[in-house]
């Protein structure tokens, strides 16, 4: 049976320190399909000096400027001929020869994204991440995690469908295109607990995590409007008390229903009692 082409997309810029160890992780897969591309956004540390040591290995690499992360990362599938897509940035690296094979064993019919697990990797330690393991997200699974795109396979003909990465945001376009995948295209995905690639963290996360959040926030207000992504965020932050967790059950199954009836509800309820539930936290 002959394997399904998989297009492997690295996107950098200025990486000289990390690139050559994606580039070797991705070369060193035991899978004979790969498209591997990459986009550089025009560096000028030596990078692009590193990339052509590898061009012999390498389908396309494209060297000039973008407009950020997502429009590199654009580029990529615009150019790719695969009928599944990866993206590995600059420093992700496989966690074996054999992930790929491995990873890709577990598609089965249906299924247009593929996802798995992530280790991140900090200066004293590291440690695995699932994103959402739920096979079937709802709104709200959506909204407190997402799907890690270096383990990620993503049937190309979605971005045909749904469009491409949304340039208008700089942190959060790649969870705006699962959860309009999932949540309002309502395509099928399979989580496999499996862990695809490392993820370096860097020492901005926390900054970014607080712009990440606003991104998130503003796109959810243009689709459902400010009272309920203010009642989302209210029932994110409350569930995390054990106490409280079963007053944000109903709240949780709401959202995730989405029936205007259960909605409207939703919003009686919030306004009667989370206000007092609240009150209660604080005394």
């Amino acid at each position: 049976m002959e394997q399904a082409k998989i297009s492997i997309i690295t996107v950098c810029y200025n990486s000289c320190i990390n690139i050559e160890k994606t580039i070797k992780s991705v070369l060193s897969q035991n899978y004979d399909n790969i498209e591997y591309i990459i986009i550089d956004g025009k560096s000028t540390d030596g990078t692009i000096e590193i990339i052509q040591k590898y061009s012999n290995n390498i389908d396309i690499i494209i060297s000039e400027p973008d407009n950020g992360i997502y429009d590199a990362m654009n580029k990529g599938i615009k150019h790719s001929s695969g009928e599944w897509l990866m993206f590995m940035n600059a420093g992700d690296t496989y966690i074996s020869s054999d992930s790929l094979k491995n990873f890709i064993s577990n598609l089965t019919e249906g299924i247009r994204i593929l996802r798995g697990n992530i280790i991140r990797i900090y200066p004293n330690f590291k440690t695995e991440s699932t994103g959402i393991t739920k096979q079937e997200p709802g709104i709200m699974d959506m909204f407190n995690g997402t799907f890690h795109h270096q383990a990620s396979l993503i049937q190309k003909t979605l971005f045909d469908e749904f469009g491409y990465y949304s340039t208008q945001y700089r942190l959060m376009s790649d969870w705006k295109f699962f959860f309009d995948c999932v949540i309002l295209h309502n395509q099928k995905t399979k989580y496999v607990d499996f862990p695809v690639a490392y993820f370096a963290m860097d020492g901005a996360s926390t900054i970014n995590t607080i712009k990440y959040r606003k991104e998130q926030l503003d796109y959810l207000t243009q689709i459902y409007g400010s009272e309920l992504v203010e009642v989302m965020n209210e029932v994110s932050i409350i569930r995390k008390n054990k106490v409280l967790s079963l007053y944000c059950n109903l709240y949780t199954k709401a959202i995730n229903s989405m029936s205007p009836k259960v909605f409207n509800r939703l919003l009686t309820l919030k306004k009667m009692s989370l206000k007092k539930i609240i009150g209660l936290k604080n005394n």
